[in-house]
């Protein structure tokens, strides 16, 4: 049951932040896009979810509502660059910076919050609405149980874990097909002809300005989606556990492409993914050996430096291989 738990957590981190590599992914590796809006759309995507589930709406409504902002939070980002030409980085850290704002005022509006407009933190996870606890697109399918000893509504384990998980993967397999037939349309195809050679795309007759700004949107759409999955399995969110983000979405990007590859399109969407998961995999074990959870974000540096050099360490050893075939075949000789 031990290993059982370990699995069933490393897949409730790791699969929300699959969506959150991938919304990482689109503006990092296809448009060329340095886009430090992803945090603070993970933010808003979150707070918004989480407030508005707090405050009894549907956690569907909640979801998508939460879609919306992170693509607005995208849109911003676009505009920002391309109309006020804005650098790409300033135009993400602006973005980020009014988030953290935006985001006290949203939980500032949770039901009962009489202390101030503001409000640093949410959790709904002993709350109830309507004498039943509070629902998230998890707890509508998943049996729940009130336990009376510490007066709190629990998941009917290990089967209300598994159905959560099972939800997760379907919600991040549809945002994956999603992605992957649209961005293999004319108009998607549009949008990786902008990242790849901007002035080539405007010879075609590509609107590049538009372009970005629908790939950065999308982009931050689907972050803030994780960001609302996130919400509702932790069931708390504040300003300060929702931040560090961007750099778990990069890690897990650069060590999917260094483990499984890039080969195609489906096979890139594939091992971001993927790589999400084997990232907090790594995590789990660091912390099971005792590593202080002080140190994470050392890990997490350690982390992308590996996965970055790893590219060249399979150079040097593909010349070392072809020096010593090429040696060994002048010795028979």
């Amino acid at each position: 049951m031990d290993f059982l738990e370990i699995v069933i957590n490393i897949l409730s981190s790791g699969l929300p932040c699959c969506l959150l590599a991938l919304g990482i992914f689109l503006t990092y590796r296809l448009l060329d896009f340095a886009d430090l809006t992803a945090e603070g759309s993970f933010l808003l995507g979150a707070a918004t979810s989480g407030v508005m589930i707090y405050n009894g709406v549907n956690p569907f409504i909640a979801t998508f509502t939460s879609i919306i902002v992170g693509a607005l939070c995208g849109v911003l980002t676009g505009v920002l660059n391309r109309y006020l030409k804005i650098p790409k980085l300033l135009s993400g850290i602006i973005t980020l910076t009014a988030s953290a704002s935006i985001a006290l005022i949203i939980m500032g509006t949770a039901k009962g919050n009489t202390e101030s407009i503001f409000k640093s933190q949410i959790s709904f996870g002993n709350e109830v609405f309507k004498g039943s606890p509070i629902q998230t697109i998890y707890s509508l399918f998943t049996p729940y149980s009130y336990n009376a000893d510490y007066g709190i509504w629990q998941v009917v384990a290990p089967w209300g874990e598994l159905i959560k998980l099972l939800i997760m993967f379907i919600v991040v397999a549809i945002a994956m097909v999603l992605i992957y037939f649209f961005f293999g349309t004319e108009y998607g195809m549009a949008i990786r002809a902008t990242g790849m050679s901007e002035k080539m795309a405007r010879a075609q007759g590509i609107n590049t300005d538009v372009a970005t700004i629908v790939c950065v949107a999308i982009s931050n759409a689907v972050i803030a989606l994780a960001g609302s999955l996130y919400v509702q399995e932790a069931k708390s969110v504040s300003t300060i556990t929702a931040s560090g983000y961007l750099v778990i979405g990069l890690a897990s990007i650069l060590v999917g492409e260094a483990i499984f590859g890039k080969r195609t399109f489906k096979n890139w969407l594939i091992s971001v993914a993927l790589g999400s998961i084997v990232y907090f995999v790594i995590v789990t074990i660091a912390v099971r050996l005792g590593l202080p959870t002080e140190l994470k974000s050392l890990l997490y540096a350690i982390l992308i430096t590996i996965a970055l050099c790893i590219p060249l360490m399979k150079m040097g050893f593909k010349k070392l291989f072809k020096k010593n075939k090429n040696n060994k075949e002048v010795s028979k000789c």
